[in-house]
């Protein structure tokens, strides 16, 4: 046979090695038994995780992989432990997320885990995806579902939710009617029966916060004791207003302007409670406004200036809505979440930035004409409001990343105009045995061998051409 055609011989026969050795790879999986598989809740501070297995060659590690099922992230994130355990063939795992070092998730959040097992010979298996919804059993929770609202109480009457569940179905009409505002999803009201209940399950809000919502998560947060249900219902339609916001400019590089995000939230509640619009006039009145640039970021902490920056911030809205359109309001958002910065977003939109922007609402509502010395700059501090006055929450937890574990695949989230699925559950990665590193080992002898052989056969055709 000529040596060409032994090459090409040889050549085809190592690619079918080769290629036997892949797919055996990819198929070895670890036969594993598995066994009370659970997740244990003590709310609202640790979430513990805990597994039993069985495997008859023996398993020499366990890692827990988890996160959340039900929140937008701009793309898959996985958080992973390494719990300790004894190598053999039948092994404990536990482990245990401690709230208040990640921050807690709010209640309603769906946690899914499972469990990756190494074997002794390096084969690997992951357990089903499980999940667990994080919420206190101390409560005897119920729910009032339809439309798109499921209400979840547990203090009051039947009737009392009712009620609830059917004032925010129509506040969500009448936003989507005045500003084109609509959920694209189901969102989870949780009524708990005092404000003080309500801030005891979740970490690292202030004193003050009435509600809270969770945009990425499509829950809300509202305390209503039997007393406050005219409260409540506003309170309710603010955190709802801040949800869809949230949807629908989630983005993990866009930004949306404080001013805009409570203006709206003040609009879809109502618009302004008798003392707040007599506030407003009076600063109109002594030229006390606060320069718009300076509400795009955080509110003042000063109780007053913070009011202030809510009534100014629902007539900064209502002029935008007035003048321009509900439609305009719908494409200003979607600007912004398509990371277009404030500025550029009402310049394309409207024909000015910012500063252009206060000087026609302030001769629409018969304001002084603002002060040109000087461009304010917007602050970073939170917003501190001592009343019940409801404001959007965010948790400080970063999901799936509690110490000490290590996560991968940060989006976010924060993101997309979309309830978050539970993340696919990834195929297991082929393992690395001691029998592929000597196949792989054998192979490039082969290899080595063959292009001596290919040398020297070279060298005698010279040779004899010669």
């Amino acid at each position: 046979m000529p040596l060409r055609s032994r090459l090409a011989v040889h050549c085809a026969l190592l690619t079918a090695v080769l290629s036997t050795l892949s797919f055996t790879a990819l198929s070895t999986t670890l036969q594993l038994d598995v066994a009370d598989n659970t997740a244990t809740a003590e709310f609202p501070e640790r979430l513990t995780f805990s597994v039993e297995l069985k495997s008859e060659i023996g398993i020499q590690r366990v890692v827990l992989e988890y996160g959340i099922a039900n929140q937008l992230t701009c793309g898959e994130v996985i958080a992973r432990a390494y719990p300790e355990i004894v190598p053999g063939k039948a092994v404990s795992a536990q482990w245990t997320w401690e709230m208040r070092q990640s921050g807690s998730e709010p209640p309603g959040a769906e946690v899914w885990w499972r469990w990756q097992v190494v074997g002794a010979d390096g084969s690997e298996q992951f357990t089903d995806q499980q999940i667990v919804v994080w919420l206190d059993d101390d409560h005897p929770w119920r729910t009032k579902s339809g439309g798109s609202v499921d209400l979840h109480w547990y203090a009051g009457s039947q009737k009392f939710a009712e009620g609830l569940h059917t004032s925010a179905l129509q506040s969500l009409a009448a936003l989507e009617q005045q500003t084109g505002l609509k959920p694209e999803s189901s969102i989870d009201v949780y009524i708990y029966a005092s404000t003080d209940e309500m801030r005891e399950a979740v970490f690292f809000e202030p004193g003050w916060t009435g509600g809270l919502a969770y945009a990425d998560y499509d829950i809300v947060l509202i305390g209503i004791g039997p007393s406050d249900t005219a409260w409540g219902k506003r309170a309710q339609a603010h955190e709802l207003t801040h949800v869809l916001v949230g949807h629908l400019t989630f983005s993990c590089l866009g930004a949306i302007p404080s001013w805009l995000n409570e203006g709206l939230a003040v609009f879809g509640e109502g618009g302004l409670e008798e003392g707040a619009a007599e506030q407003l006039q009076e600063a109109i009145d002594a030229d006390t406004l606060l320069p718009v640039r300076t509400l795009s970021g955080g509110f003042a902490e000063d109780p007053g200036q913070a009011n202030l920056s809510y009534s100014q911030s629902y007539s900064l809205v209502n002029f935008l809505i007035e003048r321009h359109g509900r439609e305009r309001i719908i494409e200003l958002l979607a600007e912004l979440r398509n990371s277009a910065t404030i500025d550029e977003a009402m310049q394309q939109l409207f024909g000015f930035n910012i500063e252009g922007f206060e000087d026609e609402w302030r001769a629409a509502i018969g304001a002084q004409p603002r002060r040109p010395d000087s461009i304010p700059t917007p602050t970073t501090s939170p917003t501190v409001i001592p009343t019940l006055m409801p404001i959007s929450g965010a948790p400080l937890s970063i999901t799936g990343q509690p110490a000490p574990p290590t996560s991968t695949g940060q989006p976010p989230p924060a993101a997309p105009d979309r309830t978050s699925p539970s993340p696919p559950a990834p195929q297991p990665s082929p393992p690395f045995s001691l029998a592929i590193a000597v196949a792989v080992c054998a192979c490039l002898l082969y290899l080595l061998t063959l292009g001596g052989a290919l040398a020297i056969g070279l060298a005698v055709i010279r040779r004899r051409r010669s």
